[in-house]
């Protein structure tokens, strides 16, 4: 019964958010995202009730990889052809994600964090936040808390990335069509991605839009990745191929891509993508049960500092680039 408890409550949770970002959608109020701000009511709903962690438990183990599946529904690789994206944004974006990837498992590993928890922080900063943290952290055997802590980390930082972008790009004097590669390649979250391209303009809409998506598309070959670093990390990498550990998952999330982009009608992908954003609310509400106050002193310190530094380099590349290219 106790794994029920957490699953009744992480529903509960994601109901009640779905509809507080609605209603604040509605009123034009600004809002983090009904993901994100489920995340943070599982989070403090954690500090002051018990036995939701088997919930918990259940929802990242069985849940989440039909959530990944559903959401690669959503991503069409024919963005890579479009010339709203062309070969500057693609190239911004892509230096941009691999910089942060970098960064984050060297510098990570040198001020004490584990690899899996470098690994996933960088690829929540260079890819897509929240999604891209819960799909690398099944196969880099991320422990729950340091799941919990990444996120909150990536909600962070991604919320005060989506407040500067637009402000400093019209600071700055930028083209819709520059301003819109700077938000979709330094913005941690799709949401708040488009959100900032919006708030700039309807070119930058579609250019953040587009070169945050081409971003996205780097999960394809990061989840791999990091099945294969969770393996060598754990020592369960062999010379023999038999022993090689590939979660469901990532041909899931692959075949998902290129059904959806060549094979399937535009509004079923749409439409399992976008069943698959609604339960990712639920998920991320369950991710949040993990957070507690000794995670939180342990690494949690650490790990901002990561992230910190991690989105100013991101930031400052971009921006050094787009006054080069």
């Amino acid at each position: 019964m106790t794994v029920y408890r957490g699953i009744i409550f992480s529903i509960i949770i994601s109901i009640f958010a779905y509809y507080c970002d609605f209603m604040m959608q509605e009123n034009d109020v600004f809002s983090i995202g009904s993901s994100t701000l489920a995340f943070i009511i599982g989070a403090i709903l954690a500090q002051f009730l018990t036995g939701l962690e088997e919930g918990g438990k259940w929802m990242t183990s069985e849940l989440m990889p039909v959530v990944i599946i559903m959401l690669g529904f959503g991503l069409n690789l024919e963005l890579f052809l479009q010339p709203e994206i062309g070969f500057k944004g693609i190239l911004i974006a892509f230096i941009s994600a691999f910089s942060c990837m970098c960064f984050c498992y060297l510098y990570g590993t040198r001020i004490g964090l584990d690899k899996s928890s470098s690994f996933a922080m960088g690829a929540g900063g260079a890819i897509c936040g929240n999604s891209a943290v819960l799909a690398v952290s099944g196969p880099l055997r991320l422990e729950e808390k340091n799941v919990a802590v990444t996120l909150s980390v990536v909600n962070i930082m991604g919320f005060l990335t989506f407040i500067l972008v637009p402000i400093l790009s019209s600071l700055l004097g930028f083209s819709e069509i520059d301003s819109g590669i700077w938000a979709g390649s330094t913005i941690h979250a799709v949401p708040q991605a488009v959100a900032a391209g919006e708030s700039i303009g309807g070119e930058a809409l579609i250019v953040a839009t587009a070169v945050k998506l081409a971003r996205v598309s780097l999960l394809i070959l990061i989840v791999p990745l990091s099945v294969y670093l969770g393996n060598k990390m754990n020592k369960h990498e062999t010379e023999n191929i038999g022993d090689f550990s590939l979660p469901l998952f990532v041909p899931g999330f692959i075949s998902a891509a290129i059904l959806s982009t060549w094979l399937i009608p535009e509004n079923l992908a749409e439409l399992i993508a976008q069943l698959g954003s609604h339960l990712l609310i639920p998920l991320l509400a369950a991710v949040g049960f993990f957070i507690s106050k000794e995670s939180l002193t342990d690494i949690g310190g650490k790990m901002l500092i990561l992230g910190i530094l991690s989105t100013l380099l991101m930031v400052i590349i971009t921006y050094l680039l787009l006054m080069i290219i």
